[in-house]
């Protein structure tokens, strides 16, 4: 079946976003799923995911979260440390989901998210803000968060999915992590893969020690993934 990629706008605040919509051609409601991508916003990997995940059968929308696209690594790491932990980036993410779950080929009521570096912590959060998510995933996303979730207010299972040897994520990270997901009562599941660093799943990462592509801890991560989805989702 072929596949539609469209643009599709919203709102946070005074700001207009545009992300990109991957999905079946037909119009029978599917679950909608909002990944949100890595620091440097919607481009040719972040795209590729979404078709990976969107082939399973899911209506993924690709979120934009600087309203622009990022000339340069630079001004694309400027950009993510302007909005990293501030009220606006959970806003633009909630704008995002409500947006997805409002197209009528998205059944409202299977809603997952699904980040991948910059975007995990992006995912993470919007569970945290109490989204109406079935199913939050983190593909090496850092853990940390200036506003640790309350008890009941992740609606959701949590899935990490973290290279054991990555570091940006510390083992004080994981340690308050596992912490706030125990207090807050929430099913989680944290996986450290042996060997792996940051960006395991990003072809084009090649910086031992860092940043490297690993693609058998990628596929694996990727079938958690889909099992989760389809626990969650049907």
């Amino acid at each position: 079946m072929p596949f539609i990629e469209e643009f599709i706008h919203y709102h946070a605040g005074v700001n207009r976003f545009t992300g990109v919509l991957v999905r079946h051609s037909d119009t029978t409601p599917r679950p909608g799923i909002l990944l949100a991508p890595n620091m440097m916003g919607i481009a040719a990997s972040s795209i590729e995911h979404a078709c990976t995940i969107a082939r399973k059968g899911y209506v993924v929308l690709v979120a934009d979260m600087y309203s622009c696209l990022p000339g340069s690594a630079e001004d694309a790491a400027e950009r993510m440390n302007t909005l990293k932990d501030t009220p606006a980036e959970r806003q633009i993410l909630n704008a995002a989901l409500t947006r997805l779950a409002e197209l009528q080929y998205v059944n409202e009521g299977k809603l997952a998210a699904v980040g991948f570096c910059y975007g995990g912590h992006c995912v993470l959060e919007l569970a945290r803000s109490g989204a109406p998510l079935a199913v939050t995933v983190c593909f090496h996303g850092t853990l940390n968060t200036r506003l640790p979730a309350e008890k009941g207010v992740i609606r959701g299972k949590v899935v990490v999915l973290n290279g054991a040897d990555d570091p940006f994520v510390t083992a004080d990270q994981i340690k308050d992590f596992t912490g706030e997901m125990a207090l807050c009562r929430c099913d989680f599941q944290l996986t450290n893969y042996a060997g792996a660093v940051h960006s395991f799943t990003y072809p084009k990462a090649d910086v031992p020690g860092k940043t490297q592509y690993n693609e058998a801890v990628s596929m694996h991560a990727f079938g958690v993934l889909f099992t989760q989805l389809a626990e969650a989702l049907g």
